[in-house]
């Protein structure tokens, strides 16, 4: 890297360093944040042990905290019911412990320097994630390593070929299941298996539709039309705490069109860099959206050209809608560049490692 890239570079992360500072004592780490969406579907879990709707139609008026809408599908209230007869201190604790865990192995995956994780764990889409411990944390580290194998080499993690038969099609299929199966609204990393790995990705589906069955007995059918009803008022974009998500900004069916183009758009991912447009598309096709559903632009932005995507991480760490969706785009165009650039953008220093 040259002198003037390198100041340039400096720079960037100075800014990126001073917004996340503010993002940090503003906005994220505030008591009522703290493990925030492990006491949502722990009070669901109270309710349903009561003999009461899990899910309240009346959430959605709710201020921000705990009292938001449970949204996970109903076969994980036996789960969260056995917890909640544990110290609510201890859980939260544990669980954002946990957070920070997966958050760290997942970084490491991506080939992060450890002198670096804590500017990364920092950022609001891993930070609000970890402190709030929302799963999307757990999730994010199952698409890593699902896409990614141990790497030795800086900010570049070597892919791992899903379609290689080579591959654990338990791991491949189980790990898609798991993204998919808890946010609906991501089913991208699953298809792109279900194009390659059939097998493996129908088979993890039939192992998900084993615990639904197992944990029916204990829930009953009716949860289940209530959560549907709920995902429905989820996806209202009037909804002031619905998230970012195309649909909040365009006619209905713009969103969806976009939606569904990302969804067909997924047979056409080249293996190389499944990971890093698997993860763009889930953002952008997303129908629920929030900031720590960025996480899932990570893989794209280690192989974009570094200044893009320290841009794309400063305009994403303003936590404003508008710098979000300055952001996604900004790592959109980027990956677009690197995939059809050719050799301009490999000679000019494209991959982080240079």
């Amino acid at each position: 890297m040259n002198g003037p890239r390198r100041l340039l570079v400096g720079g960037l992360v100075a800014i990126l360093a001073v917004l996340i500072v503010k993002a940090l004592v503003d906005t994220v780490l505030i008591a009522p944040r703290f493990a925030v969406d492990v006491e949502i579907p722990l009070r669901a879990a109270e309710r349903w042990q009561a003999g009461e709707p899990p899910y309240l139609a009346s959430a959605f008026v709710s201020p921000p905290g705990a009292t938001q809408p449970f949204l996970y599908p109903p076969f994980v209230l036996p789960f969260f019911a056995v917890l909640s007869g544990l110290p609510r201190a201890l859980v939260s604790a544990v669980a954002v412990a946990v957070m920070l865990g997966a958050s760290i192995l997942a970084g490491r995956r991506l080939g992060i320097p450890w002198i670096w994780l804590p500017l990364v764990l920092a950022w609001p889409p891993f930070a609000e994630s970890i402190f709030g411990a929302n799963v999307q944390t757990l999730l994010f580290a199952a698409f890593v390593f699902l896409f990614y194998r141990v790497g030795t080499v800086a900010w570049k993690a070597p892919v791992r070929d899903v379609a290689d038969p080579a591959e654990s099609a338990a791991l491949v299929g189980g790990l898609a299941t798991v993204v998919g199966s808890i946010k609906i609204s991501q089913p991208h990393a699953w298809l792109y298996v279900l194009r390659h790995r059939p097998r493996a990705a129908i088979g993890g589906a039939l192992a998900m539709v084993g615990i639904v069955a197992l944990t029916i007995p204990l829930t009953g059918i009716g949860p289940w039309f209530d959560w549907v009803a709920q995902l429905r008022l989820a996806a209202d974009p009037t909804w002031d705490l619905g998230g970012f998500a195309l649909p909040r900004f365009l006619p209905p069916w713009v969103g969806l069109a976009v939606a569904v183009a990302c969804v067909v758009a997924i047979w056409f991912v080249p293996r190389e860099r499944a990971g890093a447009w698997i993860g763009v598309l889930s953002v952008v096709g997303a129908l629920s959206l929030h900031i720590f559903g960025l996480l899932f632009l990570v893989p794209a932005m280690l192989v974009i050209r570094r200044e893009a995507a320290l841009v794309a991480a400063i305009c994403i760490a303003t936590y404003s809608y508008e710098g979000a969706w300055a952001g996604i785009l900004i790592v959109a165009a980027g990956l677009a560049l690197v995939e059809f650039g050719g050799e301009w953008v490999a000679s000019r220093g494209a991959e982080w490692a240079a």
